[in-house]
């Protein structure tokens, strides 16, 4: 085990090394460090229901929900690619090495521990926003971060157990496959059922979803009422599902460690899976990882020049969406924004409403575009090669998903002001300033490419463009306020946001262009 020891520390020595060795890169850590640090402090020490008081039946719901999605997006791609805690460096190396496979697996477990650092990061993002809809105990930060401990540490081990077992016959794996969807079937009819019936998806997700079956329930329940101890203290079902996951944990380690193991092959497609995801991550392709490309996609790609690219772009889109540019980063933005204002009080008014809409879709289109599609097409030398402008290029780099970004406004603040019964007017004012902020987000990812271009850490990269999109849109929204607040009307606050959306996309535009000069340039 000492080689392997030796291994992890000279890891973690190489990586301090490296931070200091590029001031640019630590400065960007530096930025990190003191955003995880206000989250913590926020996490343990703000008051709770500041916005308001929602019941506990709620968030015991929605975190039940969150680690039912979680456990079932992982298990169910464990099956099919198999699950590992090891990287390609570890098969080439660990595996041939006469080290017994049981304190390579030992080894492994290690490892994993360090990588539950991104779900504690994902937590503590997310409890103060908690924590203003909630009331929770003081220790509640605490129970929430467990929560997501145990499940990154428990998945790998599921996973493992499952794709071994399933492996060995190709009728297991359809079992399983068909086990799960069955699961999910089921509690989407049920969900489906209480809606019809409640007309209310809160009360839906708390009636589900909030019960002792699922509180109970192997792996998911256990999880969650350890989280749920957020809101309703240490009761009976914390420490069943803390002995649960404990022993689980535990018990699985132990019983690998002891066994006369022969687990190579059965982790080797998982891991080559792992080392796919880590190469698009470190490329910043990774929101596009592992999407199904259409072969048939009938679209021919004509115009010459600069505008060969937006036809070229319109079909790598149709390529990877479900029907022409529906994707499914537009079902999420629209799907998770309808979802997240009906979970809101009911008593606002039609037009606030899309405007509460607007802000969390603009927030999630934020996630889903900070990889821009460019990214790929600077890779190449090409599009420096078009005897065209640099602006005239960058247009239509980037107007293939403009459109899409109109088609996906569209579709969501028609459904929404149908369903909360807005005026057109602010319909049509969402829709376009959704539109303009896609601008916003796609240029500010090229300007930052074009300052930031020789960051090594395409993570890094990733969160300065989260930073400084959140200090640009700040004065938008103080006018969007203000104007809301001086006129009473909602349709001027976006309005307001949408013409300092649209100054900003046209300044970000022409601070980009010159990135298309030539190569250097582009970082």
């Amino acid at each position: 085990m000492k080689s392997l020891f030796f291994i992890i520390r000279k890891t973690l020595k190489n990586i301090t090394k490296g931070a200091f060795k590029k001031p640019l890169v630590l400065v960007g850590y530096i930025f990190v460090l003191l955003f995880v640090i206000l989250m913590v402090l926020m996490s343990f020490f703000m008051p709770s229901e500041l916005v308001r008081s929602s019941s506990p039946g709620l968030f015991k719901g929605i975190v039940t929900l969150a680690f039912a999605f979680m456990y079932f997006t992982y298990l169910r791609i464990g099956i099919d690619k198999g699950s590992t805690y090891f990287r390609m460096a570890d098969v080439n190396l660990a595996f041939t090495a006469p080290i017994k496979p049981n304190k390579i697996m030992l080894y492994a477990f290690i490892k994993q521990i360090g990588s539950t650092l991104l779900f504690l990061f994902i937590a503590i993002c997310q409890i103060p926003n908690l924590k203003n809809n909630f009331a929770m105990y003081s220790y509640a930060a605490a129970v929430i971060l467990l929560a997501a401990v145990l499940f990154a540490l428990s998945y790998p081990l599921i996973n493992m157990a499952l794709y071994s077992w399933a492996s060995k016959k190709a009728k297991r794996k359809k079992s399983l496959k068909w086990a799960f969807n069955i699961f999910a079937i089921a509690v989407v009819a049920l969900a489906l059922i209480d809606l019809a019936k409640t007309r209310d998806i809160g009360k839906t997700i708390e009636s589900v979803l909030n019960n002792p079956i699922a509180n109970y329930f192997p792996v998911i329940g256990w999880t969650a009422s350890i989280a749920n101890a957020a809101v309703t203290g240490f009761t009976l079902e914390f420490w069943v599902g803390l002995i649960a996951m404990t022993g689980l944990i535990v018990g699985v380690s132990i019983a690998l460690y002891r066994m006369k193991l022969d687990y190579y092959e059965d982790v080797l497609e998982g891991t080559e899976y792992v080392e796919a995801a880590v190469k698009a991550k470190r490329e910043g392709n990774n929101m596009r990882f592992n999407l199904k490309v259409k072969e048939n996609v009938k679209q021919k790609i004509s115009g010459k020049g600069a505008v060969a690219l937006f036809y070229k772009h319109l079909v790598e889109i149709r390529k990877t969406s479900l029907f022409l540019f529906f994707d499914r980063a537009s079902i999420t933005v629209i799907v998770s924004s309808i979802i997240f204002k009906l979970v809101f009080p009911e008593n606002l008014d039609n037009s606030l409403t899309l405007l509460i809409i607007l802000a969390f879709a603009l927030y999630m289109q934020l996630i889903m575009q900070i990889q821009g599609k460019l990214n790929t097409e600077l890779d190449k030398h090409y599009i420096f090669l078009i005897p065209e402008s640099s602006q005239k290029k960058l247009f239509y780099a980037t107007l293939a998903e403009h459109i899409k970004n109109l088609i996906d406004g569209s579709i969501l603040f028609i459904i929404s002001g149908v369903m909360f019964k807005a005026p057109v007017p602010v319909i049509i004012a969402c829709a376009l300033t959704y539109t303009i902020f896609g601008a916003v987000y796609i240029y500010t990812d090229v300007f930052s490419m074009k300052i930031f271009g020789g960051v090594h850490s395409k993570g890094l990269l990733i969160f300065l463009k989260f930073l400084v999109n959140f200090l640009i849109i700040i004065p938008g929204v103080i006018a969007a306020v203000l104007a809301g607040i001086f006129t009473e009307s909602t349709f001027l606050a976006v309005c307001a946001l949408g013409a300092w959306s649209l100054i900003l996309a046209i300044t970000l535009f022409m601070l980009s262009s010159g990135i298309l000069n030539n190569l250097e340039s582009a970082g």
